[in-house]
């Protein structure tokens, strides 16, 4: 029997040994398999979206992130968050501002953020949208071990989301953060929500609503889990009980949607809602009986893609997806029965594999609000907008899987081979098409060879042979997107814009300024439209016009130094010098270092006998820009007639300006 004395020192010693105290509770072992299934998808999904890190910014990321001034300055912080998600699209200090019906401000605050870490490095915005999607794939694969399937079935729909091509445009396209905020924002909130963690369900849900409209699905969502696998409503939906136990559980979130809708409707002035246009979605101008057919015919495409993403392209705007009156068409009759084969396996399923018909329920709750079902949205077709849907799809194969492994069919050999064969082939399809997505112009010729008759994909790629001063191809590609949709320039203001530079450049004057009338007669609250057609009408010796419309650029944005500048450049072709000045200084208040005002500036000078002054206004523009060679040679002219003037004591007042270029 031992001692006390003993006792004491055994204590003693244990409290003292260095492996007691660096002693620790093993880990769980749950929370280290999910520590390696994020892993794992981390790995998977580097492997097929990490050459996308080299993309550059294409399609809308130019206008929504490049040319964005609201996330380049700390000043334009709180407009940004009472915006219009198209806000930046054109001058900040324009009027009135742009709406399109559309207030996501966590998406704008995170390109804000990577500005403000990276600037305008692309590879760091690419790089948030791949982390995003690694997450989004993670809490799939725990949604899925809520619903009952087995941890290899969960992690085959985590996979399988995760490498799959249809979600390139989510991914590798950087504006596609939206869909893949808004879904983290759901799938977060729907499992915390079965979890019981209620603050935190809410919170996700405000991050899934402040990110994008889609997110309005979840209350629905919760209450399908409700009725498929929680079974809340076992007790009878009027019963006591069961009422008080449903508007305690659902209550939070309809306030939370409540409050959203009041600060979407302070932010936008109302309850907008996106601009429907032809170009973009003809659905919406159908009748609602040939409406229906089509939608469900779109649907069907969405479908078909998930099972064979060999076709995929950016934009399926007119003429696109030729439109059927028919059922006797053959995607017409494939999407009906595709769909209505999901239906009725998610009515059989209901009472027999709950999972089933919430993996089914998942899928058309989520892409309702897509659909053009009942709202027509902006677009006929994108492939983002099925990038949460084809969560309900992932989860339907993982069930079917472990529905196999369930019945003692275990995957042999050749099943995970199969799978694997699935898995690397997507994943090598997802590689391919992120090279479509390294920059506009290959992906616009990308979605040509899919959809040769879109009419906006030739409006594009004529913009971007515009900015290459190609000008006979743009000037091609614009009217051969008139030829597509002869209405185009009726209504969109940037095809008009372009093909105006595009004509005069090429010196086709008047079909220019009509194409600039067009296009200020379409948003006459674009400063820059103003400034365009003032422009071509200086040019046409039309000066009171070119005069008229400077002064409104100029009332619409007085910070744009270009404006003030035109019309210094209009008052020298007027021999009006001292307004010339006056427009020039007004422009250097706004850029100091504009190369054009210091240059309108030098020749009002001249004219006006303050030689000594134009001499450093030329002085200044070759420190500015040295490769400016022909202003050496006017600086030289204007040194001669300084020491002229000198020479001979005659006023240098009169002395005529050099001819304005």
């Amino acid at each position: 029997m031992e001692s006390k004395s003993s006792k004491k020192k055994l204590v003693q010693t244990r409290r003292l040994d260095p492996a007691a105290l660096s002693a620790r509770p093993p880990a769980d072992p749950k929370s280290r398999r999910q520590a390696v299934v994020l892993g794992i998808l981390l790995l998977v999904t580097a492997l097929a979206y990490g050459n996308s890190l080299q993309n550059q910014f294409t399609f809308d990321d130019e206008v929504v992130i490049a040319r964005n001034p609201l996330i380049k300055r700390v000043h334009y912080l709180p407009q940004l968050l009472a915006s219009d998600y198209w806000a930046g699209a054109r001058d900040p200090a324009s009027t009135p501002r742009i709406r399109m019906g559309l207030y996501r401000p966590l998406v704008l605050l995170s390109y804000a953020a990577n500005y403000a870490v990276g600037g305008l490095s692309a590879p760091g915005y690419h790089l948030v949208n791949v982390l995003l999607h690694v997450i989004v794939s993670w809490l799939l694969y725990l949604l899925a071990l809520e619903l009952g399937l087995s941890s290899l079935a969960a992690l085959a729909a985590a996979i399988l989301f995760a490498v799959h091509p249809i979600h390139t445009e989510a991914v590798a396209g950087i504006v596609g953060r939206a869909e893949l905020m808004m879904s983290l924002g759901v799938l977060a909130s729907l499992w915390c929500a079965i979890r019981g963690r209620l603050g935190w369900s809410l919170f996700a849900f405000a991050l899934g609503l402040f990110s994008k409209e889609q997110a309005v699905v979840l209350p629905a969502l919760l209450v399908l889990y409700d009725l498929c696998v929680g079974k809340s409503f076992a007790g009878g939906l009027l019963s006591g009980p069961t009422a008080r136990r449903l508007v305690s559980r659902y209550a939070s979130y309809i306030l939370v949607l409540a409050v959203y809708g009041i600060i979407r409707w302070w932010a936008l002035g109302g309850a907008s809602s996106p601009p429907t246009f032809f170009l973009d979605n003809p659905l919406a101008y159908l009748e609602w009986k040939t409406r229906l057919l089509n939608v469900v015919m779109v649907a069907g495409r969405y479908l078909w893609l998930c099972l064979w993403p060999a076709s995929l392209s950016a934009d399926y705007s007119y003429n696109s997806i030729p439109l059927s009156n028919s059922l006797l068409r053959m995607d017409a009759a494939a999407a009906v029965l595709a769909w209505g084969s999901l239906f009725g396996l998610a009515f059989w399923s209901y009472f027999r594999k709950p999972h089933v018909c919430f993996s089914i329920g998942f899928l058309m709750l989520t892409f309702f609000p897509a659909s053009n079902l009942l709202i027509p949205i902006g677009t006929i077709m994108g492939e983002r907008l099925f990038y949460l849907p084809s969560a309900g799809l992932c989860l339907l194969i993982a069930a079917g899987c472990d529905r196999l492994a369930r019945e003692g069919k275990t995957m042999s050999a050749a099943g995970l081979v199969v799978l694997s064969i699935l898995g690397i082939t997507l994943m090598a399809r997802t590689i391919m098409r992120n090279r479509d997505w390294s920059d506009t112009e290959r992906m616009a010729r990308s979605a040509l060879k899919i959809v040769p008759n879109n009419a906006k994909i030739h409006s594009i790629l004529g913009r971007l042979a515009k900015d290459s001063a190609r000008w006979d191809d743009a000037i091609e590609h614009f009217r051969t997107a008139l030829k597509i949709y002869p209405d185009y320039s009726r209504f969109d203001v940037t095809l008009n814009t372009n093909l105006g530079i595009s004509l005069f450049e090429k010196g086709h004057l008047t079909e220019g300024t009509r194409a600039f009338e067009r296009a200020v007669a379409l948003d006459p609250g674009w400063s820059l439209l103003h400034y365009n057609l003032a422009f071509a009408y200086a040019r046409q010796g039309l000066n009171r016009n070119a005069e008229a419309h400077y002064r409104q650029a100029l009332r619409l944005n007085r910070e744009d130094p270009k404006a003030y500048t035109g019309l210094g450049y209009l008052f020298l072709n007027e021999k009006r010098y001292e307004d010339a000045l006056a427009a020039a200084d007004e422009a250097l208040k706004q850029s100091q270092d504009y190369v054009e005002a210091h240059f309108v500036r030098a020749r009002a000078l001249r004219a006006i006998g303050r030689l000594q002054e134009s001499a450093r206004a030329l002085e200044r523009i070759l420190i500015l820009d040295p490769t400016r060679e022909a202003i050496r040679g006017e600086l030289e002219a204007l040194r001669a007639s300084r020491e002229a003037v000198q020479a001979t004591g005659r006023p240098a007042h009169g002395i005529p300006a050099v001819p304005v270029r």
